[in-house]
């Protein structure tokens, strides 16, 4: 059955704001090993852009797996802003950080046609005045390889999907504020305004 697409998730499915994308890669013969490092530096590279620069490309989480002893690899990630902007902006993160996984599948040739059809890595170098421009003349060719293997999920749930990431951390900040309210002294005889009680209740839970 053909996949169909929406402007929000693109091929996957969606639970509220948050969308999700799993793709399945065929492993190189014996490049587990430099596929699973890797990975692992394309992971350490998304904790050092750090909370703000990953909500603001939509991401919410993002995870590789190696599986059928050493030759198949999922890369599933979810998100909250729509599709082609998520992907715009993710890729923005240096696109040599992707080549530095993909080039360890088979999956690598068709990835090194479109680098190449589209002026090679040089043309993708975060200092490139001209990156966004070229982003938006060429990362079509990238998207379509990524969904050509991928396959959209027959059921998603996501606890979370009500709320996005800036209105999640703003809750979290407010609960730290008010924790530090609470540990006040000084504060005891203003928390006892009427208008107050509901923040006590949901304190006291």
């Amino acid at each position: 059955m053909a996949s169909t697409t929406s402007e929000k998730s693109g091929k996957g499915l969606t639970d509220g704001v948050v969308s999700e994308l799993a793709t399945y890669w065929n492993v190189l013969p014996g490049h587990e090993e430099e596929l699973r490092a890797a990975t692992q530096r394309f992971a350490d590279i998304l904790h050092s852009a750090g909370l703000e620069k990953n909500i603001h490309t939509g991401l919410r989480d993002q995870r590789h797996v190696i599986f059928d002893g050493g030759e198949r690899l999922m890369w599933a990630t979810t998100f909250e802003t729509e599709w082609d902007p998520y992907f715009d902006d993710f890729v923005q993160i240096g696109i040599e950080h992707f080549l530095d996984w993909m080039q360890h599948t088979t999956q690598y040739e068709d990835v090194s046609a479109w680098l190449e059809s589209s002026g090679g890595v040089e043309t993708f170098r975060l200092d490139n005045p001209d990156l966004e421009a070229q982003l938006k003349r060429s990362v079509g060719g990238l998207k379509a390889i990524v969904q050509s293997v991928q396959s959209p999920a027959t059921g998603y749930v996501n606890n979370t999907g009500t709320w996005t990431m800036p209105e999640i951390v703003k809750a979290m900040r407010v609960q730290q504020a008010f924790q530090q309210v609470l540990d006040d002294p000084a504060a005891e005889e203003a928390l006892q305004h009427p208008a107050l009680k509901p923040l006590l209740d949901q304190a006291a839970e």
